[in-house]
C-alpha cells in the first residue's frame, strides 16, 4: 500500500466516528506547536488541583500518522476513564465512568467530585505530598474503530484553540472541540 493509500485508508476510518466534522493531517511543525502549547498548559493548575501532564496528546503526536479532528457535541466519547490523580507514584483519585463501581466506591466512604473519586485511604498522601501531586490526562480508548495501535488525545484549551484555528472552527462555539489521533 502506498503512503497516500495508507493515509486515505486511515482518514476513511476516522470519518466513521460520529461527531467528527473535519480531519487534517498535522505537519512536524504543527505537532511541535501542539506539544509546546500542552507543555505551557501543564505548568498551570489543572482542575483546580495541581499541575498535570497530558499523556494522551504526548503519545498521539509521536505516532507515524497524526491527525487533528474537529468534533461537535454528537461525538460519542469512549466510556473509559481518562483522568488519574497521583501523589508521587500513588493514585489518590481517578475518573470513574462505571455507575456501579462509583456506587460501590461511595459506599466505602470515598469522596466524589463529579466523576472523580478521591480515595479515603489516600487522604494522608493528599496532605503530605500536595507539592508532588499531578493530574494525568490519559489517552482515550477507541480500539474498536481505530485499532490497537491508535492513541487519541484530548488537548488543553490552548491546544484546542490552535487546532480549531487550523481547521477554521468557530472558537466561540461551545459545541465544537478537538481531538488528536495518532496511529502507527
Amino acid at each position: 500500500m502506498s503512503k497516500d493509500e495508507e493515509n486515505n485508508s486511515i482518514e476513511n476510518k476516522i470519518k466513521t466516528i460520529k461527531g467528527i466534522l473535519k480531519i487534517v493531517s498535522l505537519s512536524e511543525e504543527e505537532k511541535a506547536e501542539v506539544l509546546k502549547l500542552e507543555g505551557e498548559a501543564e505548568c498551570h493548575v489543572m482542575m483546580g488541583l495541581c499541575q498535570g501532564i497530558n499523556i494522551g496528546i504526548r503519545e498521539a503526536v509521536r505516532k507515524k500518522w497524526v491527525y487533528a479532528c474537529l468534533t461537535d457535541n454528537t461525538m460519542e466519547w469512549p466510556k473509559c476513564p481518562y483522568i488519574k490523580i497521583y501523589a508521587g507514584d500513588a493514585i489518590i483519585g481517578e475518573q470513574v465512568v462505571d455507575p456501579a463501581m462509583a456506587e460501590e466506591l461511595k459506599k466505602q466512604g470515598n469522596i466524589f467530585a463529579g466523576e472523580i473519586v478521591f480515595y479515603r485511604d489516600k487522604f494522608d498522601l493528599l496532605r503530605e505530598r500536595k507539592d508532588d501531586m499531578r493530574v494525568h490526562i490519559l489517552p482515550l480508548e477507541m480500539p474498536d474503530i481505530l485499532g490497537k495501535g491508535a492513541v487519541v488525545g484530548s488537548p488543553s484549551p490552548p491546544g484546542d484553540s490552535f487546532l480549531k484555528q487550523k481547521m477554521m472552527g468557530d472558537l466561540q462555539d461551545s459545541r465544537l472541540g478537538t481531538i488528536v489521533i495518532g496511529i502507527d
